[in-house]
C-alpha cells in the first residue's frame, strides 16, 4: 500500500509540471481553479487549498450539459454513482463503492444550504436526497469524497453532496428562461432578486419542467387500459424563496424556503434475458419471459411492457432553513442553524418489468378460456395512500475561531436531528397476481399450467399479497470539534473528533391477506404482539375488517461511535498542495423492519480511510490544474442485504415460509483506487478537461447469520469472498472540450462543446450461484422436463458504455442580454443499463434503461444590473 501511494504521488508531481485548469464542472468563463470557492470544511476556501477530494459544478455547466436531475451529475464525476432503481425521484448515491441497501441509512449525505435533506421513513423508497428541481439557481454543486463524519451532520461512510443556492444580492436583477425539445420537452424557469433595503434582500425563483416518457409501453390487452403510457417522464414544479436580513453590522439572518411537487409515470425495467422452460415448481415463467421479449423486439430497445393501471412516482417535499451568523469579534464567529422539512412519497411500480400473458386459460372472472389479464411478477403499491411520510427537524450550533496570530483555525459544535413519522406509511406487494386494484383487493387469481404436477384440470393457481406498514422515528445527536494548526508556513496539521448517538424506533405491521378465506395473518417479523399486548404467531388469523389492528411489533435500535480525522497538509509553493489523512467513518445500525426477526436488528458499520492527494495549478504557457487522490478503505461490520430461504420444505415439497431478505452485518471488504482531474487551456478560447476514477473492491470475509430456534428459514444467500462489491464501478473516464470562437462582443460568445463518458462494466448484483452445488441455486427444467441447475457467473454484470453529449452555447446574442443553447445528449443512442435485476430462478433477468438520444433548445433573458 505504501508503494501504491508513493507511485501516485510521484506520478502526480511529474504531471503537474506541464498541465491543468479549473475543476471539471467549472465553465469556461469562470477563470482558473484558484477562483473557485468551496465550503468542504464548513468555511469558504479556495478549491486548491482544501485537503479534500472535491468535484465542483457551476450552474452554467449544469445548464450546458442539460442536467435536469441530480442523478445526471454522476456521469461527470469520478467515484460518484447513483442507484435509481425505483425512479429518478428516488435516487440515492454511492461514492467510491459505498452503496446503500434499501431500508438502511444513506452512505452519502445530501446537503442543501448546509442542511441535510429531509429523511425518508426507511420503509420504502425516497427521501435523503435531492429531488427534481433541486438544480436551479445554484452557486455550485460540490461532491466530497470519503467519510465526512467530523464536520457534517448525518453520519455516513461514502461522502457528501453539497448544493449551494445563490444568496440574495444587492442588485435588482433576474432572468426568465424557456426550454423546448423532443419528447415534448417544455420547461420554464424564472428568478427575481430584489434588494428591498440595504439590509434586507429577497430572491425568488421557480421552475416547471415536463417531458414525455422515453420508455415506450406496449403492455396492454388491446383495450388501452394499461398501454399508451410512456414511462420515465418528467413533470414537476419547484419554488424557492430566500431572504437575507442584516440585523446589525455583525449579525446576519439568512432564510431559505423550498417546495417541490413531482408526479411522473415512474419507470420500469426491461426484460433483457429469458431462459426457456419452467422453474422448479413447474411454472413456465421462462417461457412467458421469452414471449414478452419477442413482443418487445418489434420496437426499439427502449420498449417495455407495463401492466399497472396507475403506475406512478409522486413526491412532495418542502423545507425551511434559517441560519443566523454572528461575528462576535474579529476572531470568533457563531452560527446557529434551524431547519424543518417534510417529505411525502407515493410509488406504484412493477419491480421487475414483467407483463406475462397466458392465452386460453380460464382465470377468476375469465371463465371463457380467453386470454387472461397479464400479470406483473412483483407489483408494489402504496398502503394507506403513501409509501413515505416523514418530517425532519435539524438544529446545529457552531462556533468558529482563529487563534495564535492566525496559525490556529478551529471550530466546535453540537448537532441534533429528529425525524418523526407523519402517520403510517408503507407498501402492498402483489406477487404473481393480476391485481386491477390492490386497495380493494380486486385481484383475480392467475391460473397457469403446471407442467410437472398437474391438478385435476391440469392447472395450478397461485398468487399472494403482502402488506407492510410502519412508522419510524430517527434521533441523531452529536458534538464535534476540529482544528488546523500551521506548524510552519508550509506545513499544517489537522485533527477533528465527533461523537454521535443515533436511535431508531419503529412500529411495524406486516400483513398477509387471504382473500378467499376473508382473513389475514401476520407476516415477518415472527412472534409479534398486537396493540392489546397479546402475543400472536404467523398462524394467528385476524378478520380483514380489522386489517390495521393486529400484527404490531415495536422495536428500537441505538448506536453510538466516535469518528475522527487526522491529516497533514504541505504547500511547498502557492499553487501546490500535498496532503495525507486518516479518517474514521461510521454508519448507524438499525432495524430491517420487514425482515425475519431472526436476523434483525443490525449493528453499525465502520470504515478506516487512508488517503493521499495532490492539488496543483499553474499559469505558464498552457495554464491549467491537476488534482489527484489515492485512497484505501478498510470496511468492517458491513451492512448487506441478503436473501433468506426455506430449503427444508414441508412434506409436500412446499416451503414453510416465502423467500425474504434481511439486512445483516455479514462482511468486511476493502475499497481502494484513485481519482484524477486534469484541466487545460492550451490556447485562447479552448478548454480541455479529463477526469478518471479507478476503483477496486473486494469482499474479504463473510459470516452467515444464525437463525433462531423455530425460525422458518434455514438458508441465507451469500455473495462470494473475493468478489467485488455490487454496484461499484471500477472505471469511469470523462473527456470534455469547449471552444469559444474569437468574435467581437457585439456578436456575443459562441462556444462549441462536447463530452464523452466511458463507464466500465461492473457487477450490479452478487453472483450467488458460482457452481451447481451451491445451496439455493436456481433449478430450472428444460422442455422435456429434465431438471438442471443454471449457474450464473455472468448474472448481474452491467456492460460498459460510451456516451457522447454535445452542446452549442451563444451567450449575449447580438450584444443583448440573451443566451441561447442547443444540446444533444446520448448522441449515438447508446443503450445504457443502469442496473440489472437478477431473477434467474424465475427464468429471466431485467434491467433499468438510461435515456436515449434527446435534444433541446433553451433561451434565457437576463435583466437588471
Amino acid at each position: 500500500m505504501k508503494l501504491h501511494h508513493r507511485t501516485i504521488l510521484l506520478t502526480a508531481s511529474a504531471l503537474s509540471g506541464f498541465a491543468a485548469a479549473p475543476a471539471m464542472g467549472q465553465s469556461a468563463d469562470q477563470g482558473s481553479a484558484n477562483d473557485i470557492i468551496v465550503t468542504a470544511q464548513r468555511i469558504e476556501q479556495r478549491l486548491q487549498d482544501v485537503p479534500v477530494s472535491v468535484t465542483v459544478f457551476s450552474q452554467e455547466t449544469i445548464d450546458n450539459n442539460a442536467v435536469s436531475n441530480i442523478k445526471d451529475l454522476a456521469q461527470y464525476t469520478p467515484g460518484l454513482q447513483v442507484n435509481n432503481r425505483y425512479g429518478a425521484d428516488s435516487t440515492n448515491f454511492s461514492i467510491r463503492g459505498f452503496t446503500q441497501e434499501q431500508r438502511t441509512t444513506a452512505t452519502v449525505g445530501v446537503y442543501f444550504a448546509d442542511v441535510v435533506a429531509p429523511r425518508g421513513s426507511g420503509a420504502s423508497f425516497g427521501g435523503d436526497g435531492a429531488g427534481p428541481g433541486a438544480l436551479f439557481d445554484l452557486q455550485n454543486v460540490q461532491v466530497l469524497k470519503g467519510p465526512q463524519g467530523t464536520l457534517f451532520g448525518r453520519n455516513s461512510t461514502g461522502g457528501a453532496v453539497l448544493l449551494v443556492p445563490k444568496k440574495p444580492t444587492d442588485a435588482l436583477e433576474g432572468y426568465v428562461e424557456g426550454t423546448v425539445g423532443d419528447y415534448d420537452l417544455f420547461g420554464v424557469q424564472a428568478v427575481l432578486n430584489i434588494p428591498l433595503a440595504d439590509t434586507f434582500k429577497v430572491r425568488l425563483g421557480g421552475e416547471h419542467k415536463q417531458r414525455d416518457g422515453y420508455l415506450r409501453n406496449i403492455g396492454n390487452l388491446g383495450d388501452g387500459r394499461y398501454g399508451n403510457k410512456g414511462m420515465g417522464n418528467l413533470d414537476y414544479w419547484t419554488f424557492r424563496a430566500s431572504i437575507v436580513a442584516d440585523l446589525t453590522p455583525d449579525l446576519e439572518n439568512y432564510t431559505v424556503a423550498t417546495y417541490t411537487k413531482s408526479k411522473s409515470n415512474g419507470t420500469i425495467p426491461k426484460v433483457i434475458e429469458a431462459f426457456a422452460g419452467v422453474n422448479a415448481s413447474g411454472i413456465p415463467f421462462g417461457d412467458m419471459a421469452v414471449s414478452q421479449m419477442a413482443r418487445e423486439a418489434a420496437y426499439d430497445p427502449w420498449t417495455v411492457s407495463n401492466r399497472l393501471p396507475d403506475s406512478q412516482s409522486t413526491i412532495e417535499q418542502w423545507q425551511i432553513i434559517n441560519k443566523t451568523t454572528w461575528q462576535a469579534s474579529d476572531n470568533i464567529t457563531v452560527k446557529g442553524i434551524l431547519s424543518y422539512g417534510e417529505f411525502r412519497g407515493k410509488t406504484n411500480l412493477d419491480l421487475f418489468g414483467n407483463y406475462f400473458l397466458n392465452p386460453n386459460v380460464p382465470s377468476g372472472t375469465e371463465t371463457s378460456g380467453s386470454q387472461v389479464t397479464g400479470f406483473a411478477f412483483t407489483h408494489i403499491n402504496p398502503y394507506t395512500g403513501l409509501t413515505n411520510a416523514q418530517s425532519t427537524f435539524v438544529g446545529e450550533l457552531q462556533v468558529q475561531g482563529v487563534s495564535t496570530d492566525g496559525r490556529l483555525n478551529w471550530q466546535v459544535g453540537a448537532y441534533s436531528e429528529i425525524s418523526d413519522p407523519l402517520g403510517k406509511s408503507g407498501v402492498q406487494t402483489a406477487t404473481f397476481s393480476a391485481c386491477n386494484d390492490i386497495d380493494s383487493y380486486d385481484c383475480p387469481f392467475t391460473v397457469l399450467p403446471n407442467y410437472f404436477a398437474p391438478g385435476v384440470n391440469g392447472f395450478f393457481s397461485f398468487g399472494s399479497i403482502n402488506g407492510q406498514l410502519s412508522s419510524t422515528k430517527f434521533e441523531d445527536y452529536a458534538v464535534y470539534g476540529q482544528a488546523s494548526y500551521d506548524i510552519t508556513d508550509q506545513l499544517k496539521f489537522t485533527a477533528g473528533l465527533r461523537y454521535t448517538w443515533d436511535k431508531q424506533t419503529t412500529d411495524v405491521q406486516q400483513l398477509r391477506p387471504n382473500l378467499a378465506g376473508g382473513y389475514y395473518t401476520c407476516g415477518a417479523p415472527i412472534g409479534v404482539s398486537n396493540t392489546s399486548g397479546t402475543t400472536v404467531t404467523s398462524a394467528t388469523r385476524f378478520p380483514i375488517s380489522t386489517i390495521y389492528d393486529g400484527c404490531h411489533d415495536i422495536q428500537s435500535k441505538s448506536s453510538k461511535a466516535p469518528t475522527w480525522l487526522i491529516g497533514l497538509d504541505y504547500k511547498p509553493m502557492q499553487d501546490l498542495l500535498i496532503y495525507a489523512k486518516w479518517t474514521r467513518g461510521y454508519r448507524q445500525g438499525g432495524l430491517s423492519i420487514f425482515s425475519p426477526d431472526t436476523t434483525q436488528p443490525y449493528d453499525q458499520e465502520k470504515v478506516n480511510t487512508y488517503e493521499i492527494g495532490l492539488k496543483s495549478s499553474w499559469h505558464d504557457v498552457i495554464p491549467g490544474s491537476f488534482n489527484i487522490s489515492g485512497f484505501y478503505n478498510d470496511f468492517t461490520n458491513q451492512q448487506l442485504l441478503l436473501g433468506v430461504q426455506d430449503l427444508i420444505a414441508n412434506a409436500d415439497g412446499t416451503p414453510t415460509a416465502p423467500p425474504s431478505a434481511s439486512i445483516v452485518n455479514s462482511g468486511s471488504s476493502t475499497l481502494q483506487g484513485f481519482e484524477a482531474e486534469l484541466n487545460l487551456r492550451p490556447f485562447e478560447g479552448m478548454r480541455i478537461s479529463a477526469a478518471y476514477g479507478y476503483l477496486k473492491t473486494k469482499i474479504k470475509e463473510l459470516t452467515a447469520p444464525t437463525f433462531a430456534p423455530g425460525s422458518p428459514y434455514d438458508t441465507v444467500t451469500l455473495p462470494n469472498v473475493g468478489d467485488p462489491i455490487p454496484n461499484a464501478q471500477p472505471h469511469k473516464l470523462t473527456l470534455s472540450a469547449n471552444y469559444t470562437l474569437p468574435l467581437p462582443e457585439s456578436v456575443g460568445a459562441i462556444t462549441f462543446g462536447g463530452t464523452w463518458i466511458y463507464t466500465g462494466k461492473f457487477r450490479s448484483v452478487a453472483d450467488s450461484c458460482p457452481t451447481a452445488t451451491t445451496p439455493g441455486c436456481p433449478t430450472l427444467r428444460d422442455s422435456s422436463g429434465t431438471p438442471y441447475v443454471l449457474t450464473n457467473p455472468g448474472a448481474g454484470i452491467v456492460p460498459s458504455t460510451n456516451v457522447l453529449n454535445l452542446n452549442l452555447n451563444w451567450n449575449n446574442v447580438g450584444g443583448m442580454p440573451v443566451d441561447a443553447t442547443l444540446f444533444v445528449t446520448n448522441v449515438t443512442k447508446e443503450v445504457v443499463y443502469l442496473n440489472i435485476n437478477e431473477n434467474t430462478s424465475r427464468g429471466f433477468r431485467s434491467a433499468l434503461l438510461g435515456e436515449p438520444r434527446m435534444w433541446g433548445i433553451r433561451l434565457k433573458y437576463r435583466f437588471g444590473q
